[in-house]
């Protein structure tokens, strides 16, 4: 610790023939020259085009998002008009054209056609299975009842 009469102190500097000194003034940061001024707001108005194309280009790429999905969901809603709606409804009006008896012929025939099979094989596997005696997979008493035909796709978009 220094003692009153050394010059250590910064209390002695403070005081000058017991009068009190006063420091240079600092210039305070919000009262800066004026070209100093034209340089803060040059890069202060730097720095908000900065985030205003930023938030601009989000903005669009929001909007891009928004278009791509609306298309697809226009897609989608031809898809269903053009494609998807008439083939359900040519499916189901062949389904209900078919009556209970002849459905329940059709499967005791395919039923029929299997335990034949099995009964001259011994056993089914689909590895082994000869297409030329018995198909699990193609039905080979009235094929024309799973017809159905719509409009291509080409002409079905226009």
């Amino acid at each position: 610790m220094g003692s009153v009469n050394s010059s250590e102190g910064p209390w002695l500097q403070r005081f000058a023939n017991g009068k009190p000194v006063r420091k240079p003034k600092q210039q305070e940061p919000w009262r800066a020259a004026p070209d100093q001024n034209r340089d803060i707001i040059a890069s202060a108005q730097c720095i908000l085009d900065r985030e205003n194309f930023v938030r601009e280009v989000n903005r669009y790429l929001k909007h891009s998002d928004f278009l791509d999905l609306r298309k697809t969901e226009l897609l989608y809603k031809k898809y269903l008009k053009n494609v998807s709606e008439p083939l359900m409804q040519k499916m189901k009006d062949q389904i209900d054209s078919q009556s209970e008896k002849e459905v329940w012929k059709r499967r005791q025939e395919q039923f029929s056609q299997y335990l034949n099979y099995c009964t001259k094989k011994g056993y089914v596997f689909l590895d082994d299975c000869d297409p030329s005696e018995y198909d699990p997979f193609f039905q080979k008493t009235c094929t024309d009842c799973w017809k159905v035909s719509t409009t291509t796709w080409n002409t079905a978009r226009n």
